[in-house]
């Protein structure tokens, strides 16, 4: 229960510095560092005049510096993602950051805009569905119920229809508020679960969702074959990268070196080992095995990742061309829904009069 709450309130840190800045940070900071300028000046140099809202974390991350601390440490501090803090602290072991972060730094870029293209997409459909349901609830108590007892002086017969659209539209705000209820309710014990849970039930999970198990897939993809490239590239081997992993403090990474171990004891290589596991692309797969034939695994690697940057930006914009369409045809169908309820029973009133 303390895990969970430490991850609940742990949402207050998020905002202390935004995206924008962590991007500009990052290639800020691989710059000092080609023009001579060590780790602790750069990020001593660059934390005087960055924008950060907790003046408690401003002075612990100049203290941590002081005290030698790596660049992953300072990047977990700011609340980079995961991903690029482990990628940044295996850049650090090997010696490869300023190789790593632009690298990392394209991450961060191509995540950004995609969040920003995605919140253009629904803001606009989101807005026009706040204030339909706001003028309806207006109407709910203002003008439909005028309209039905015009329609019940003057014993207007209403159709099954209209009664089934009469009662959907005037009931359409508390079905919104608690359908949505429901859905945080639902949501919130999903995530109360996930974290109680293995790492394997947490795969499981994730996995059986159908649009989150394929950006699970990419970014878990993304994760590996970055850090295969840095690997390989300074020649370590397949029983120290599983010493490495064994070593942080990452449930799934931990996970992974278990499998790969279990993987060498059987005789497996590599390629093998990851078939077994579900939570990679298949196309992993046949690059690991390329590269092991080749004996270029470290440049397959290197390549698969750009490439899967690539595929997540894609899925991304898919995604997105879905979403206006479909939020668009709703809000046009309870429009007119709220314009039938109204205007049928007065077709049949100009009728009764006729």
């Amino acid at each position: 229960m303390r895990k969970l709450w430490s991850a609940i309130f742990k949402f207050k840190n998020i905002f202390n510095l935004s995206e924008k800045n962590k991007i500009t940070l990052l290639i800020k900071l691989k710059d000092l560092l080609d023009r001579g300028y060590t780790l602790s000046e750069a990020c001593l140099f660059l934390i005087q005049y960055t924008n950060i809202k907790n003046r408690q974390l401003k002075l612990q991350i100049e203290t941590e510096l002081n005290n030698g601390a790596g660049c992953a440490k300072i990047l977990r501090l700011l609340n980079y993602p995961k991903s690029i803090v482990t990628l940044i602290n295996f850049a650090e072991i090997f010696g490869d950051l300023t190789i790593t972060l632009p690298h990392a730094y394209e991450y961060l870029v191509k995540n950004y805009k995609s969040k920003q293209r995605f919140l253009k997409t629904i803001q606009y459909p989101a807005l026009l569905l706040i204030v339909f349901l706001i003028m309806l609830i207006i109407l709910n108590h203002t003008i439909i119920p005028e309209f039905q007892n015009l329609y019940s002086s003057m014993d207007v017969s209403i159709s099954p229809l209209q009664l089934y659209l009469s009662l959907f539209i005037t009931n359409l705000p508390s079905y919104f508020l608690y359908s949505s209820i429901i859905f945080i309710l639902i949501i919130l014990g999903i995530f109360i679960i996930y974290r109680k849970s293995s790492i394997e039930i947490k795969h499981k999970i994730l996995l059986s969702i159908p649009i989150i198990s394929k950006f699970f897939k990419y970014y878990k993809t993304f994760c590996l074959a970055s850090e295969l490239s840095l690997f390989y590239k300074n020649g370590i081997t397949l029983q120290k990268i599983v010493e490495i992993y064994a070593k942080q403090q990452d449930e799934y990474l931990i996970f992974l070196a278990n499998e790969i171990s279990k993987g060498i004891q059987q005789g497996l290589n590599l390629s093998e080992v990851l078939k077994h596991l579900q939570c990679f692309e298949k196309n992993l797969i046949i690059f690991v095995e390329e590269g092991e034939k080749k004996g270029r695994l470290e440049i397959e690697m290197k390549l698969y990742s750009e490439m899967i940057l690539s595929q997540i930006e894609q899925l991304i914009h898919l995604i997105i061309k879905f979403i206006q369409p479909i939020v668009f045809s709703l809000i046009a169908i309870l429009i007119v829904s709220l314009y039938l309820v109204i205007m049928l029973p007065m077709f049949d009133l100009m009728q009764t009069i006729k």
